[in-house]
């Protein structure tokens, strides 16, 4: 160890020199560890691969090791605990949300269904009216067709009826004065008209 020390013997000459500084070193006495350290050193191993020095070091050991777990249990540990806690809370706070809009969604689309099944069946309904309604209102134009032509039919049945008895009636008419005139010109008979009619009507009669 150095140390530095002032010159007193040039405080004492009387010479008048001015003071100096003086280096000296100190020896001290070899500390028990340090001779240790230097066996260590002649014999080339490492302190600590001594077994003598294994007891000291396996007690530091386990308590770096109590320290080191109670730091962790009281520290890290809670914080860890805390975060997992946290990440399990907002996952199923998530999952929750994700169950109630399926819910939602479920619903809705019940929802939606129910209303396209009645659109649906509404609409068949008023189909089948609007079908109906059609076929009743055909019914009733055929109905009243059939009866216009039948009314129509009667009318033209009647008035062929009636032409029919007409030329009948003129039919046995013209035959009726041919005939007389053909039997007073050929046969050189004179019949009334009375008879000529009857005679005709009888031929026509059984014709």
């Amino acid at each position: 160890m150095f140390q530095l020390k002032i010159d007193q013997e040039g405080l004492s000459d009387g010479l008048g020199h001015a003071p100096h500084l003086v280096l000296v070193q100190e020896t001290q006495p070899e500390s028990p560890g340090s001779a240790t350290a230097q066996q260590h050193e002649k014999k080339g191993g490492m302190p600590q691969l001594e077994f003598a020095d294994f007891p000291p070091q396996l007690i530091w050991l386990a308590i770096s090791f109590a320290l080191l777990l109670l730091l962790m249990s009281k520290v890290a540990l809670p914080r860890v605990a805390n975060a997992i806690e946290q990440r399990e809370a907002r996952i199923k706070g998530d999952l929750d949300r994700a169950e109630r809009v399926k819910i939602d969604a479920d619903a809705a689309l019940a929802a939606y269904q129910k209303t396209i099944a009645d659109a649906r069946a509404k609409a068949q309904v008023e189909l089948r009216q609007a079908q109906a309604a059609v076929a009743a209102e055909t019914a009733q134009r055929e109905a009243a067709f059939a009866q216009q032509l039948a009314q129509r039919t009667k009318v033209a049945e009647d008035g062929i009826a009636a032409a029919k008895t007409r030329a009948v009636a003129d039919l046995r008419g013209v035959g009726a004065e041919v005939t007389g005139n053909v039997l007073r010109k050929v046969a050189g008979l004179n019949l009334s008209a009375a008879q000529v009619q009857t005679a005709v009507d009888a031929a026509m009669t059984e014709r």
